[in-house]
């Protein structure tokens, strides 16, 4: 793709003296494109358990060997509007339930590639990639339904990390950081549950919601470590002892007001769910 070879698939048809000599050719300017979109996205706080899809690195570096950007992109505050735009663009493409990345690949990424080359001379064209992206049925647009559907997305999931990175921008990414629970998934045991609600039924759909999205946050690898299978509200108390700055933290991860004990964990949830609604609809409009 990156060689400018008129097929972007990876067909043993396209292995030719012609195109080999091509991409020998284009080779450093290539591969230096290639570790600066890894480089790029690694600064997302993507990896290979995070990436839903490699094939989304491709557009990315393209632009960035198309408009041949510095060393210094990755990190220089002159790029930044540039980035954000690319990371916009990437995590709204991975966050898509249906697979962006999936069938009809090498047709939308030779769409790509040309709206990359007519229109990305002044900065990555996300406006004009997501019109491409409309025309082959692979709409960046979030109905009402999908975005309940990543209401209740679960851990483990590859789209968590990327939605719960999004929402809560003010994470530094750079440091390495986990996907966590809110309230420990170890306190939610079927005995527990069941003596706590007495129906068998509840304890289950309890147990079903301690592992979805609103009880889960972002958590720098050695706080995450530090927390455990402690309780919010407990740990919190211990961590931040000022109460303003725990305030601010109870804000800034939209959780509001954290029960003692898991009695009243379904309440804490269903106002999380409505607390992050507005958030995720924010975040996956359509840039104007």
């Amino acid at each position: 793709m990156l060689s400018d070879i008129a097929s972007v698939g990876f067909k043993v048809e396209n292995f030719t003296a012609e195109n080999m000599a091509v991409l020998e050719k284009n080779w450093p300017s290539i591969q230096a494109a290639l570790k600066r979109s890894v480089e790029l996205v690694a600064s997302f706080g993507l990896n290979g358990q995070t990436l839903r899809a490699d094939s989304a690195l491709l557009p990315i570096a393209y632009y960035l060997h198309h408009a041949g950007v510095p060393s210094n992109y990755v990190t220089h505050s002159s790029f930044a509007k540039d980035r954000e735009q690319i990371r916009r663009w990437l995590i709204h493409s991975l966050l898509k339930a249906s697979g962006i990345w999936g069938s009809g690949l090498d047709t939308l990424l030779s769409a790509l590639r040309d709206e990359i080359r007519r229109e990305g001379g002044d900065g990555f064209p996300e406006p004009g990639l997501r019109r491409v992206m409309i025309q082959r049925g692979k709409s960046l647009t979030f109905e009402t339904e999908e975005i309940e559907e990543l209401l209740h997305l679960e851990y483990g999931d590859k789209r968590t990390f990327s939605l719960l990175s999004l929402l809560f921008s003010f994470v530094d990414l750079r440091n390495q950081f986990n996907v966590d629970h809110v309230f420990p998934i170890s306190r939610f045991t079927r005995a527990k549950l069941q003596k706590i609600e007495g129906d068998p039924e509840e304890a289950e759909t309890i147990q079903r919601m301690a592992n979805c999205l609103p009880n889960l946050q972002l958590l720098e690898g050695p706080i995450n470590n530090e927390k455990r299978a402690r309780l919010p509200a407990e740990w919190l108390r211990e961590h931040l002892a000022v109460e303003k700055n725990r305030q601010n933290y109870l804000d800034n991860h939209l959780l509001g007001e954290l029960p003692e004990d898991i009695s009243n964990f379904r309440a804490f949830y269903e106002a999380r769910r409505e607390k992050l609604r507005p958030h995720i609809e924010e975040m996956l409009a359509t840039p104007r």
